[in-house]
């Protein structure tokens, strides 16, 4: 079984990877708070060709942002 981890565990965890997150949750101000890791990788590709059955996930990169609007931009625009 996996377990759930804080945001600040799988940035210890997975440095500088991405990750896909699932069962996730947030704040009041729509930030991932806790969740557990279904898939992590350094290229980004492995973890959005993930398989489709996990649409609703969170993805996050635990490094410096690449995307000038964030993560979460991105997934919406792409992956949803």
């Amino acid at each position: 079984m996996t377990l759930k981890m804080t945001w600040e565990e799988m940035k210890k965890a997975y440095p500088d990877e991405w990750l896909l997150i699932v069962d996730y949750e947030k704040d009041d101000s729509g930030h991932l708070i806790a969740g557990i890791v279904s898939c992590h990788s350094k290229d980004k590709t492995e973890v959005f060709n993930f398989p489709t059955q996990l649409k609703g996930g969170a993805f996050k990169y635990t490094g410096e942002s690449t995307f000038p609007s964030g993560w979460r931009s991105y997934a919406e625009r792409h992956c949803f």
